[in-house]
C-alpha cells in the first residue's frame, strides 16, 4: 500500500445562526485555496498554541476550552463576528480595528480580551461533536462543531483572502443549491444542514441546545469518521485504498443513483476496503435499491480489481446477477483478468433513480488519451461530470505511450469543456472542484506548455525523450521520472503527427 494516511490536525468550527435563527452563515471558500478551494463551509480553522492563553468562563473541560476559544479566534478572523461577552459597547470600528490587531499580529486574543475587557462564555457555545477528514486527503482535521447565534448588530463579512462571501441562508435555501448542484459541500456540512433544516424550518421555538444533542448523537454513532461523500443528491464519492501513483493512496469508487444505481470503479484489491464497499452497496440493496452494472472505467491497475469480488458478493448474498461493464477497447486489454460482460458506448444514456424516486440520466462518454477506452460519466441534470483520470484532484494525469495519446487527451479535454451545463467535477483521486471549465482550461493551457517547453528543449539540442525530460521535469520525484519521460514521449508523438519536429 501506499503512504500512510496524513495525521489530523485539531480544528473548530462555528455554526452561526442569525438573532431570529432562521438562517445559518455558511461562507464560499476561495478557488485558489488548496483545501476544499471554492466549497462552502462554516467558519473554522486550526488551533493555534495561543488559545490556551484564554480562558472560558463556565467551562470545566480544559479540551474543550481550547477548541471554544479557537472557534470563537477563527470566527472573528474569517467574518468579523466578534463572539464575546462585552463586545456589544465596541463600535464597529473598534471592532475592525481589534481584527486587524489579530491579523497582523500586533496583539494576541488573549491580550485584547484583558484590554478590552471581554470573556468568552461556555453558555454561548454548544458542542455538537467532531468530524475527521477522510483519510484519502493529503491534508486532514479533526474538527470540533459549535452552534453559537450571533450578537445583535454584527454583520459577517469575507475578512480574509481564504474567503470570497460570506452569506446568511435559510437551511432549506441552502440545501436546495446544493440538490441542484450549486455548490459543493463536505459531509458535516450537510449533516448540520439537514438537521437544522428538519428543527427549525416548522419550529418558531428554534433551540440551539436542541439541535446540537441531535447532531452530536451522530458525531458519536458515527466515531467522527467519514467514509463516503455525497456530492450532490445523485452522486456519492466512496474513496478506496489501491496501489496507486503518489502522492494519491486511494481511487474514488462512485455510486451514482440512489433507488436505481449503478457502481463505477470499485477498484480495490484489499479485502477491508472491500468489505466497507459492500457494507454501503448491501444497505442499498436491504432497503430495496437496485444495482444496474458495476462499471470499469478504464484499464489501469488502480481501478481495477475490486468489481469482480462485488459482482460475486451480490450474487452470493443476494442472488443478484449484475453485469461487470467497460468500453470495448477496456474489456479487450482486460481480456484473461477481469470477464466484461457487456460493452459501454460512446453516448449510452444510463436511466437511474435517486433517493427521492426521481429520475435523470447519466451519459457515458468516450474520452481517449490517458487511456484508448477511457470513460467519463455527465450528469446533466446537477451538471456534474465524473471525470474518472483525465482530469484529478489530487496528483497529476499520466499520459503514457502506446496506451495514452496526448492529441486524444486535448481533444477529449476540449469535450468534457464544452458540455452544456457543466459545473462541477470530481477526478477519480482527490476532492471535487466547484469551477468545472476553469479547472479543464488550466489543464489545457499546462498540456500546451509543457509542449513549447518540449520543443524549446529540443531547439536547446535535446535529442532523446529522457534528454528533454530532464529538462522539462528538473527536479520531479524520481519515482515519477519515468512517466515524466512517458509523457514527453506523448508530445513528440504529437508534434511528429503535427510534422512540427524532426525528432
Amino acid at each position: 500500500m501506499n503512504r500512510k494516511p496524513a495525521a489530523p490536525k485539531d480544528a473548530a468550527a462555528v455554526i452561526l445562526l442569525d438573532q431570529t435563527r432562521q438562517n445559518v452563515l455558511w461562507i464560499q471558500r476561495n478557488p485558489a485555496v488548496s483545501f476544499l478551494g471554492g466549497w462552502h463551509a462554516f467558519p473554522g480553522g486550526k488551533t493555534d498554541a495561543a488559545d490556551a492563553d484564554v480562558r472560558v468562563r463556565g467551562c470545566a473541560d480544559s479540551e474543550l476550552e481550547r477548541f471554544i476559544v479557537c472557534a470563537a479566534r477563527e470566527l472573528f478572523e474569517e467574518t468579523g463576528v466578534l463572539l464575546a461577552r462585552g463586545g456589544e459597547k465596541l463600535t464597529r470600528g473598534q471592532r475592525a480595528s481589534l481584527h486587524d490587531d489579530l491579523a497582523t499580529g500586533r496583539f494576541s486574543l488573549a491580550e485584547i480580551f484583558e484590554t478590552w475587557g471581554l470573556w468568552l462564555d461556555a453558555a454561548d457555545f454548544f458542542y455538537t461533536g467532531f468530524w475527521t477528514t477522510p483519510e484519502f486527503s493529503p491534508v486532514r482535521f479533526k474538527t470540533r462543531f459549535f452552534i453559537a447565534v450571533c450578537p445583535p448588530k454584527q454583520k459577517p463579512f469575507p475578512a480574509m483572502s481564504e474567503l470570497v462571501s460570506t452569506e446568511f441562508i435559510a437551511p432549506e435555501k441552502a440545501l436546495g443549491r446544493w440538490k441542484s448542484g450549486d455548490v459543493l459541500i463536505s459531509p458535516p456540512v450537510l449533516i448540520s444542514l439537514k438537521e437544522l433544516a428538519a428543527n427549525f424550518s416548522q419550529n418558531e421555538n428554534r433551540q440551539p441546545e436542541k439541535v446540537s444533542r441531535k447532531l452530536l448523537e451522530k458525531s458519536d454513532a458515527a466515531g467522527g469518521r467519514i467514509d463516503h461523500i455525497a456530492i450532490n443528491p445523485h452522486i456519492t464519492v466512496f474513496p478506496l485504498r489501491t496501489e496507486t501513483l503518489p502522492p494519491a493512496t486511494h481511487t474514488n469508487c462512485f455510486i451514482v443513483g440512489g433507488r436505481r444505481f449503478v457502481v463505477i470503479d470499485a477498484a480495490s484489491k484489499d479485502e477491508a476496503e472491500q468489505r466497507k464497499l459492500f457494507a454501503l452497496v448491501d444497505e442499498l440493496i436491504e432497503a430495496g435499491r437496485a444495482c444496474r452494472e458495476i462499471i470499469v472505467s478504464h484499464l489501469h491497475p488502480d481501478h481495477v480489481g475490486g468489481e469482480t469480488a462485488l459482482q460475486k458478493h451480490l450474487k452470493e448474498k443476494f442472488g443478484l446477477d449484475i453485469p461487470v461493464s467497460a468500453h470495448r477497447l477496456t474489456a479487450e486489454a482486460l481480456d484473461g483478468k477481469t470477464e466484461v460482460q457487456k460493452f459501454i458506448e460512446d453516448g449510452e444514456v444510463f436511466d437511474l433513480e435517486d433517493e427521492a424516486g426521481e429520475a435523470f440520466e447519466l451519459i457515458a462518454l468516450h474520452t481517449p488519451g490517458h487511456a484508448r477506452g477511457h470513460l467519463c460519466f455527465y450528469d446533466a441534470s446537477c451538471g456534474f461530470l465524473l471525470t474518472s483520470d483525465n482530469v484529478v484532484g489530487t496528483g497529476s494525469v499520466a499520459i503514457a505511450p502506446p496506451e495514452g495519446n496526448m492529441s486524444d487527451y486535448l481533444a477529449s479535454l476540449e469535450r468534457m469543456k464544452n458540455l452544456p451545463g457543466l459545473k462541477s467535477l470530481c477526478g477519480s483521486h482527490g476532492a471535487a472542484v466547484c469551477d468545472a471549465r476553469a479547472k479543464i482550461e488550466s489543464y489545457i493551457a499546462h498540456r500546451l506548455e509543457r509542449e513549447k517547453q518540449v520543443l524549446e528543449a529540443i531547439e536547446a539540442g535535446a535529442q532523446t525523450a529522457r534528454e528533454i525530460a530532464g529538462k522539462v521535469y528538473a527536479g520531479i520525484d524520481e519515482r515519477l521520472f519515468p512517466l515524466a519521460e512517458k509523457s514527453v514521449e506523448a508530445h513528440l508523438e504529437k508534434l511528429r503527427s503535427e510534422n512540427l519536429t524532426g525528432l
